[in-house]
């Protein structure tokens, strides 16, 4: 796919929490599987999650298998039953943002865009200072050719990185929109804001 690896970058960023906490699980032999899982993952090996998942996600799913199951199911070309799983953890959660982000970036991947859109609006909605979003939906607007709304929604983010000082991830995106429009007068203040703050710190400080 056209936009594979950014996709599986966007996943890599809302999935790899979903395992950290392993005191909640019920069953038994749920630590064994969850290694399992979190060493496939690293791996990439995208059939030993699917075989784990279907036996693990479901109404009692704690951990929250089911985002790295659908994410699994969707790079192995399932992307139905992928936000059919999805689906149906929503229903049981409909407040867990990183579900509709993780069914944004599956639409995403099969290039369904305005439908991925509308997924990243819901996280927005749900968590406005969750930079993320504001960065698939920068990346979409980009793709679609609608300029304007791919500088607001980096803009969205950058405002997120530089209050939290995400010095790295300003700078990026900011060169990111100067390529887009190169007049951009928000961009170039921050990057002026970096270059002063990088001056007056010692040369290990980035």
């Amino acid at each position: 796919m056209k936009y594979f690896y950014f996709i599986v970058l966007l996943f890599t960023a809302t999935c790899i929490a979903a395992c950290d906490n392993k005191s909640q699980c019920p069953q038994t032999n749920c630590p064994n599987d969850l290694d399992r899982i979190r060493e496939a993952y690293e791996q990439g090996n995208w059939d030993i999650i699917i075989s784990i998942g279907d036996t693990l996600i479901g109404e009692d799913d704690p951990m929250n298998i089911s985002i790295i199951y659908a994410e699994a199911l969707a790079v192995n070309g399932n992307h139905k039953k992928a936000i059919d799983v999805l689906n149906n953890k929503i229903a049981n959660t409909p407040d867990d943002y990183y579900l509709f982000q993780t069914k944004g970036n599956i639409y995403y991947l099969i290039e369904e865009l305005d439908s991925a859109i509308a997924c990243y609006d819901k996280v927005i909605d749900m968590r406005p200072t969750y930079a993320r979003p504001y960065i698939s939906e920068g990346e979409i607007y980009t793709i679609k050719g609608e300029k304007q709304k791919a500088v607001a929604r980096y803009l969205e983010a950058i405002r997120l990185f530089e209050k939290n000082d995400f010095i790295v991830e300003t700078e990026y995106f900011c060169n990111r929109i100067l390529d887009i429009d190169s007049s951009n007068v928000e961009a170039k203040k921050y990057l002026e804001q970096i270059q002063s703050r990088r001056k007056n710190l010692p040369l290990d400080a980035f």
